[in-house]
């Protein structure tokens, strides 16, 4: 199941609605090929992503099919989680294809979930190279660590239960220092944590931030959604400060790369 834009979820009520009310054929055949052309765009992309290992497709299958009432049932997480929380190939492909290129020895995930996003990244490591992981319920450690035990990428994967906010707080203290972040948790978390990276140095010279569903699942550009105003923050932090480049991806629902403009300019000859 890939993952749909609210755009696109709109343009499907747009049809039901059309249909329910009879509108003229002309614009139901409209409407009806917007939306089969999302789909065609979306299957022409993941046609042209490379595919991913097999154990990224275990993690895929188990995540679809975990019984996610019966996990919050039971009180091991805090809501009923959706599958499509997951980073999915495509995402997964480009991280994987970003640690190749950028080739950082460290990197702190914010968002464990399922271990998609890590194992992804893992894969791209070098042998001595590894992912700190941060995940606020230890049933999700469990569940991801079985998940991703059949990959020997998976001995690169460190995960660290507890609060976001206060475990890298811990690591800055400690002087710990990562040549890349991957935001995926907590919304209301990402602003603290950009100022974390570059105020108090946790992001290593020459390092990326990398945040994940930067369009606060549709809140950046819906003014009635309750993501918007914490997406306008966000982007007004950013966008205040002359010492950060920054670029928006339109992948599912955005991801936003953050450098220090020092590291993206370089000087002339």
């Amino acid at each position: 199941m890939a993952f749909k834009s609210m755009p696109a979820r709109k343009l499907d009520e747009a049809i039901k609605l059309a249909e329910a009310t009879g509108v003229g054929s002309e614009l139901m055949e409209t409407l009806i090929a917007a939306r089969d052309m999302f789909q065609r765009r979306d299957d022409f992309t993941g046609e042209a992503t490379s595919d991913h290992s097999k154990t990224l497709a275990k993690i895929e299958h188990g995540t679809y099919h975990h019984d996610w009432q019966g996990f919050y049932d039971q009180g091991k997480i805090p809501w009923v989680y959706r599958p499509t929380m997951f980073s999915g190939r495509l995402e997964g492909q480009f991280l994987k294809s970003l640690v190749s290129i950028h080739k950082p020895k460290r990197i702190l995930e914010v968002g464990l979930f399922t271990g998609y996003g890590a194992l992804s990244m893992a894969e791209a490591l070098p042998a001595d190279g590894e992912v700190v992981s941060l995940e606020i319920c230890e049933s999700l450690k469990t569940l991801a660590e079985e998940l991703c035990k059949e990959s020997h990428h998976a001995k690169k994967i460190r995960v660290e239960v507890g609060p976001a906010m206060e475990t890298v707080k811990r690591f800055v203290a400690a002087g710990e220092k990562f040549d890349m972040m991957f935001l995926d948790g907590d919304k209301k978390d990402y602003l603290n944590l950009v100022k974390v990276a570059f105020d108090e140095n946790l992001l290593s010279e020459d390092g990326t931030v990398l945040v994940d569903n930067a369009y606060f699942i549709g809140g950046a550009y819906n003014p009635d959604h309750p993501n918007h105003s914490i997406a306008m923050e966000f982007l007004k932090e950013v966008k205040s400060r002359p010492q950060l480049h920054y670029v928006m991806l339109p992948m599912n629902d955005g991801i936003m790369m953050i450098r220090r403009m020092k590291d993206v300019e370089r000087e002339a000859a």
